[in-house]
Formats: C-alpha cells, sequence, structure tokens
C-alpha cells in the first residue's frame, strides 16, 4: 500500500465505485461493446471506449464521436451487460473485505455510473450488503459531477470530513474534489496512479487500515 499522508485518516462511510473497485468487469464490458458494434456497425474500437470508463455511457458514447442511435446502443449495451454477468467477478479479496466491514459496522454505498437495475442485480448475485445506492439517471448527472456523492451523503445523514470515496479513474477523483471528499485510489483497477492522489491501496483489503 502506498501512504502519501504521514497520518492516515480514519473514516465511518465508504463510498465506493463498482467498475474497477469491487469488480473487474472488463471481459464484461468488451463483450457488450462487440455486440453494440456489430449491430451498429460502430467503427470505434473498445480502447476508446474503455478510455472514458467512469462517465455515463450516454457521455461516452458523445465522447467517441457518436451521434447517432445512442439511445438505441444504450440500451443494447445494457442489456448485453445484464446478460453476461457472468463474466463479471469481484476482485480477490472485496467478499471477505466487506463481511469484515459489515461487522465493524462500517457503513458503506455504492456509487457508479452504471445503470442501476445492472448495478443491484450484479450486487444481489454476490450477496453484497449496501447502506444505499447512487446511480446516474436522467435527473441525477454522473461522475465527474458532485451529485451522486452529495446524494449519498445526505441520504445517509455522515459526515462529509469522514467520509471518503473510493475509486480507480480520474473521473473518480474528479467527482471527489468536486464534492470536498478524501479519495482513495484504487491501484489494482483500470486507471493510472497519479501523484495527486495522496493515498492509494494495492487491494481492496487495505481499506480496513483507514477505518474506525
Amino acid at each position: 500500500m502506498l501512504y502519501k499522508k504521514k497520518i492516515l485518516k480514519k473514516y465511518n462511510f465508504l463510498l465506493i465505485d463498482l467498475d474497477g473497485v469491487l469488480f473487474d468487469s472488463k471481459k464484461n464490458m468488451r463483450a457488450s461493446w462487440k455486440i453494440c458494434r456489430k449491430k451498429f456497425k460502430l467503427k470505434q474500437s473498445f480502447e476508446q471506449y474503455f478510455k472514458y470508463l467512469g462517465l455515463p455511457l450516454n457521455d461516452i458514447l458523445k465522447k467517441i464521436g457518436i451521434k447517432k442511435n445512442i439511445k438505441d446502443i444504450v440500451s443494447l449495451y445494457q442489456a448485453s451487460s445484464e446478460k453476461k454477468l457472468k463474466l463479471i467477478n469481484p476482485y480477490k479479496t472485496v467478499l471477505k473485505t466487506l463481511k469484515i466491514l459489515e461487522k465493524k459496522k462500517i457503513k458503506y454505498s455504492i456509487v457508479t455510473s452504471k445503470n442501476k437495475k445492472r448495478a443491484l442485480k450484479l450486487i444481489k448475485l454476490n450477496k453484497i450488503k449496501i447502506n444505499s445506492i447512487h446511480c446516474a439517471s436522467k435527473n441525477k448527472p454522473g461522475k465527474p459531477s458532485r451529485y451522486l456523492i452529495d446524494d449519498a451523503i445526505n441520504k445517509n445523514q455522515y459526515i462529509r470530513k469522514k467520509t471518503c470515496f473510493i475509486g480507480d479513474t480520474h473521473i473518480d477523483w474528479t467527482a471527489a474534489l468536486n464534492a470536498k471528499v478524501d479519495f482513495i485510489f484504487a491501484e489494482y483497477g483500470y486507471g493510472i496512479n497519479q501523484s495527486k492522489y495522496k493515498i492509494s491501496i494495492k487491494k481492496f483489503s487495505d481499506i480496513l487500515n483507514f477505518i474506525n
């Protein structure tokens, strides 16, 4: 684990991203994107799509230059992803660590750009007991907006300075910065570590060093 602070802060409320933090979903995303490319004859590669992971799917499509059939592409992608949930697996220490958090009565909520229906199915499939889930929608802007983080803090009535957001992309960091909460970078995820990330973890179980 890489510590960039001499004194470790302690948190009693954890906000956690799904893809790249709790789950390795890259195979699922690649398979779903392949189906969309074939159906809609898209030129954009999976690597182009993956570059903007963390943004809501609609925003990713716009970023990579897709202007037509956005609604239909999103619908097909989500349906394909849901059918292939078995391609998504929790990282090695995740389930055991979450059970420890539950025993210690440390609350945690999910903040993700993933579709809520699919996210809930994934959580249920792995028997994860969350405090709440916060996903982007038509009326709820996704990351890097601070909206979802604020919503989680307000709904659960926790103190901002005792809350942290665990993510794996620059978009996650930006959302935490906008919401004025501490950010913990998951090195094992999909992003690239940067010096501006004050704290990072090499595996999910390292988060136990940051709880009361």
